[in-house]
């Protein structure tokens, strides 16, 4: 088979991006929401991703110069890392987050008992107005 040789001289050709701007509706937007999303990942995640442009065209068949099109924009958008969590089996074989052969120490919390024993011992301000400041000199 040989190579198909296109006749439409370079300066007639129309521009890329105009297509995308002028021929097919809303496939410059999609595209540029997808390219943003995209730049956003990696720059938080320092991972790659990528983008993919399809453009499916096929002329309908007894209808002299139409041509018929697919477009896919999609994102391959990298995933952030996630955080790891350590958990203790007990004897029954379930998970939980202090390890049941540790012995408890007496008057020792951990850092969610601290922190529900502070909130409980917040006080509230009087509701009535205190004295006015006055200057000292």
């Amino acid at each position: 088979m040989s190579k198909l040789i296109n006749p439409t001289l370079k300066a007639n050709r129309q521009d890329f991006a105009d297509f995308l701007a002028n021929s097919v509706p809303f496939l410059g937007e999609e595209a540029t929401e997808a390219l943003n999303d995209l730049v956003h990942a990696t720059t938080e995640t320092g991972k790659a991703g990528s983008l993919t442009l399809t453009i499916k065209m096929k002329p309908i068949g007894g209808k002299a110069g139409q041509m018929e099109l697919e477009t896919d924009v999609k994102a391959k958008l990298p995933a952030p890392t996630k955080g790891k969590t350590i958990l203790f089996t007990t004897p029954d074989n379930n998970l939980q987050r202090s390890d049941p052969r540790q012995q408890t120490l007496d008057g020792v919390r951990d850092v969610n008992q601290e922190s529900t024993a502070q909130q409980q011992t917040l006080r509230q301000a009087p509701a009535t107005a205190a004295a006015p400041l006055r200057a000292v000199g």
